[in-house]
Formats: structure tokens, C-alpha cells, sequence
């Protein structure tokens, strides 16, 4: 098999690194220079989100996130997702600072710029109706290149978009964690592992590979929470979407000891991961584009973890408020 990547020696790293593999795409450096180019062309010199954008790349091509996420995607696809990704966490960032009610409306009304059938509804010349126009240019793009595949992503996307209507005051993690997977946006970063490599399955595949998803996707939340709790504990919000502040809410515990029991659980579900990955490598009968898949979920998952467990976002968090 030849590889778009390389791997990446975590062996110097501590040892409760995770045990996934960890890869970087070989085109990391244009990839970089793509990242940066599209953050100073979308986003206003000096504002806040700029530099917000700018720090979360602040580490160069060997620390950037789509590097590490996608290593085996093809380059021309990896821009668009890149334009794709950035522009949702543009509205997600926007979103958290809003109220809830506020942000679920402008959540709906994103949502339908994937569909060309809304493309005559009118929009501003404001930050929202831009990321409206933006959209539907993407849409465009990315389904001139593989329709079928842009659905799966479409579907994906829409669900995450309608998520926050689900967020409450939850009475248990495995009610929190059942809804986090999908908030946290694994449904959307793993079509994107089919699109960009081309990867179509069928409906019976699709059910098939869900639940060893949806275990990634409970690990990633788990792990995106831990390691963002000393970001998110003082950001201005109505909600706190984070598995450590629903430990603290439920155990009445103080905070240390709830980041302790965040990483616990955090561990322990990887280990289910690694599980059903080994299971899974052992079955015969799968087609090739599924044990493709299988094994760039578990790139994608250990390079999720890699960039976070390093990258300035998280491990030295700033506010850039005015």
C-alpha cells in the first residue's frame, strides 16, 4: 500500500499517551501554507477569530490539525474540507457566545444553505450572510467532485447543526455522552475520511462499521472535553457542554477530582476502542474500502489526540478579548 503520509514517534511522549498510531500527511507543508491563506483571507486582520484562528496553528505544518486528522486524504479534497471545517467552527465559535435560542436559529438557517432548493432566500451583507454565500460555494464545489459522497457529509453536517436543541442539564454522563459524540462533530470528521479518499460504502457497511464509530466518537469527546476543561471553565456561556462540568453537577465533586474521573473514564474507553479495532482487523469478508476506513479512523483518532494532547489551543489557552 503506498501512503500520502508518514508516521510520527510518540515514543519520548508521557506515558498515558494514547496507544492509536499516529500520522501526518507528507503534503503537510502546503496544507499549512492553504490553512493560513484561506484564516487571512475570511477573517477580519486582528480581530479576535483571526487570532484565534492563528494560534490554533501557531505550532507550523508538523502540528496542523488536518495534517494529523486526514494523512492519507488527496490534497485537492483536503482544501475543500479545510474551507469546509473552517467555516463551521467560524459559526461554532460565534454560536457558543450567543444565547441558545439565537444560535439555533442561525444554526437552522446555515443548515439550508446545503441545500440549493433555499439558494433564493435572500442573506445580508453581514458576517452571517457571507457564511451563507461561502457555503453554498463549497456545496457546489465539493458535489462537482463526488456527489454521493457529499450527501453522507451533507447528512452528517445537518445533524450536527441541529444538535444544540438537544443540550440541557443532563442527568447522567451516558445521557450527556450519548449526544456529545454527534455534538463534538465525529459523524462530520469521518464522512470526511470517505470523501477525501474516495471511499464509498454501502448502506449495509455503513450500519455495520456505526457502533465502532460512534465508540470513537464517545472517546473523542471524552478526550476533547479533558483536554479543553482549562479553556471552556471560563468562557462567557449560557451552556457548558463538557463531560468534567456534568461530573461535578452530578457527584458533587470539586474540580480536581472530576478531571480525574473524566480521565479514568477517558481511558477505559479508548480501551474499548483499541478493542473493537483489533476485532475488527481480524474479520475476514470486508471489502477493501472499508478496511480502509477502519484503519484511517484509527489514524484520525490518534492524530486527534496527538494535536491535542500538544497544540498552544489547549495547552496554553488565551482569551485574545479586546
Amino acid at each position: 500500500m503506498s501512503y500520502n503520509s508518514a508516521p510520527i514517534d510518540t515514543s519520548h511522549l508521557p506515558y498515558c499517551f494514547t496507544r492509536l498510531p499516529v500520522r501526518i500527511h507528507k503534503d503537510k507543508e502546503e496544507i499549512q501554507r492553504f490553512t493560513l491563506e484561506l484564516i487571512h483571507a475570511t477573517k477580519k486582520e486582528d480581530s479576535k477569530a483571526h487570532k484565534h484562528a492563528l494560534y490554533r496553528y501557531a505550532f507550523g505544518p508538523d502540528m496542523n490539525i488536518y495534517s494529523l486528522s486526514w494523512p492519507e486524504a488527496d490534497l485537492d479534497k483536503m482544501k475543500l474540507l479545510i474551507d469546509f471545517i473552517e467555516l463551521t467552527w467560524a459559526h461554532d465559535d460565534v454560536a457558543e457566545e450567543e444565547p441558545l435560542e439565537i444560535a439555533v436559529a442561525e444554526s437552522e438557517r446555515l443548515c439550508r444553505a446545503m441545500y440549493e432548493e433555499y439558494d433564493e432566500e435572500p442573506v445580508g451583507d453581514n458576517g452571517y450572510g457571507l457564511r451563507v454565500k461561502r457555503f453554498r460555494d463549497i456545496r457546489n464545489r465539493m458535489k462537482a467532485i463526488d456527489a454521493v459522497g457529499w450527501v453522507e457529509v451533507r447528512d452528517a453536517t445537518e445533524e450536527w447543526f441541529h444538535i444544540d436543541k438537544k443540550l440541557k442539564d443532563f442527568e447522567s454522563l451516558e445521557e450527556y455522552l450519548n449526544i456529545r459524540k454527534v455534538h463534538v462533530g465525529n459523524k462530520i470528521m469521518t464522512s470526511f475520511i470517505r470523501w477525501t479518499m474516495g471511499i464509498h460504502l454501502s448502506e449495509a457497511e455503513l450500519a455495520f462499521i456505526e457502533p465502532y464509530n460512534d465508540c470513537i466518537g464517545v472517546w473523542l469527546g471524552l478526550m476533547n472535553d479533558y483536554m479543553s476543561w482549562k479553556r471552556e471553565r471560563t468562557q462567557p456561556t449560557d451552556r457548558v457542554v463538557n463531560s468534567v462540568h456534568v461530573v461535578m453537577n452530578k457527584y458533587n465533586l470539586p474540580e480536581e477530582a472530576a478531571l480525574d474521573m473524566v480521565r479514568g473514564i477517558l481511558v477505559r474507553q479508548e480501551g474499548k476502542v483499541l478493542e473493537m479495532s483489533e476485532k475488527l482487523h481480524g474479520r475476514t469478508g470486508l471489502s477493501t474500502g472499508m478496511r480502509m476506513y477502519i484503519q484511517n479512523l484509527e489514524y484520525y483518532a490518534g492524530g486527534l489526540f496527538y494535536w491535542h494532547f500538544l497544540a498552544p489551543r489547549y495547552t496554553k489557552p488565551q482569551s485574545f478579548d479586546p
